[in-house]
């Protein structure tokens, strides 16, 4: 009896064997890998030498207060500030009255010792006048001809014109008012072409020596993406007094940009030109990473995908914790810089962002 119960209980026992085995079968399957988190850094040129920016200040070529060389009351002022002019423009002018009669007072005494001279040379030539008498009247035209040319002189000296194309940066003195010889009463500026200066420091000198090799461009605040190109002028080599900077000054043209004025800062980069040399890109000594054959390479990480691929470089000579990239690499790239040699072609990772 109990050997036949055996007998039927096989089969059941097979089925319950088979299921268990089914079942570990099932909890030995492998689990997905988590996605490798890396350090990625972008590409950039070495700034240290190809690019510097200062902050730079706006001036014009020149700006020059103008008076009048004699005194007298003010009787036209007809410029406006902040207007252009042209080269010739009235600016301001005296009363002339005492003038124009102190030119008549000069001009009657001139021609009469004209007169007085051309007699006493015909006495002089029949032999009826000494020749110390010829001299005193040859003296006298010549002081009545300079008192002449001094008081046409002042007469002019009360009237201001404009000596350039310029624009009225400020009037310093009132119509109607009485002005003081050498006072000033006009300002003006020559904007034919604007001044750029920038103070740089003692190690930035190096710069100076072959301007001919560094573009520089201005940038505003109000215009980002728009750059303004400059052009070198002269420096001044003796160095300030407290910051032990020198004075660098550009030229910069306001053709076309009228907005620009006196006073306004900018950022002046000042960067290397390409057929000097082209910018070195540098990259950490932990994103090498190398292949089966030895050849150096990177990992680019394309944030899109979030995938990684290997890339052969041509590498130059180690500086410091940084090495040269000589082909290969193109800025503003995505590499890997920590854990390159745990990566495979075409994994999936996640940028780190921060701890």
């Amino acid at each position: 009896m109990f050997f036949h119960s055996s007998k039927r209980a096989a089969p059941a026992f097979g089925l319950l064997l088979l299921a268990l085995l089914a079942a570990c079968d099932n909890s030995t399957e492998i689990p997905p890998q988590p996605i490798r988190t890396v350090r990625v850094e972008t590409v950039s040129a070495n700034n240290s030498v190809l690019q510097r920016r200062f902050v730079g200040r706006i001036d014009a070529v020149s700006t020059v207060d103008l008076s009048f060389q004699v005194a007298g009351k003010i009787i036209a002022l007809p410029v406006k500030e902040g207007l252009p002019i042209t080269k010739g423009t009235l600016l301001a002018a005296l009363d002339d009255s005492d003038f124009r009669l102190a030119v008549a007072q000069a001009s009657a005494q001139f021609n009469l010792a004209k007169l007085d001279l051309t007699r006493k040379r015909n006495l002089f030539t029949s032999g009826s006048l000494p020749k110390a008498l010829l001299d005193q009247a040859e003296t006298a035209f010549t002081l009545n001809q300079v008192a002449l040319a001094t008081a046409q002189r002042n007469l002019s000296y009360t009237r201001i014109s404009a000596p350039f194309d310029a624009l009225v940066s400020q009037r310093l003195m009132d119509n109607h008012s009485n002005a003081a010889a050498q006072q000033p009463v006009v300002r003006l500026q020559d904007l034919t072409e604007l001044r750029v200066r920038i103070n740089i420091p003692e190690n930035s000198v190096k710069l100076l020596e072959k301007s001919a090799d560094f573009n520089a461009e201005a940038v505003f605040s109000d215009r980002p993406t728009q750059r303004f190109p400059l052009s070198y002028r002269e420096h001044i080599t003796e160095a300030g007094s407290v910051a032990q900077t020198y004075e660098v000054i550009f030229g910069l043209s306001r053709k076309n940009n009228p907005q620009l004025l006196p006073g306004m800062t900018a950022t002046v980069i000042i960067s290397k030109k390409e057929a000097v040399e082209a910018a070195q890109l540098t990259i950490p000594l932990s994103a090498i990473d190398y292949d089966e054959q030895g050849a150096p390479r990177v990992w680019i990480f394309d944030p899109n995908s979030e995938t990684v691929s290997s890339r052969a470089v041509t590498l130059g000579t180690l500086n410091k914790h940084h090495i040269p990239v000589l082909s290969g690499l193109q800025p503003d790239e995505h590499i890997v810089t920590a854990g390159a040699h745990l990566l495979r072609e075409g994994m999936a990772v996640r940028r780190f962002i921060a701890f």
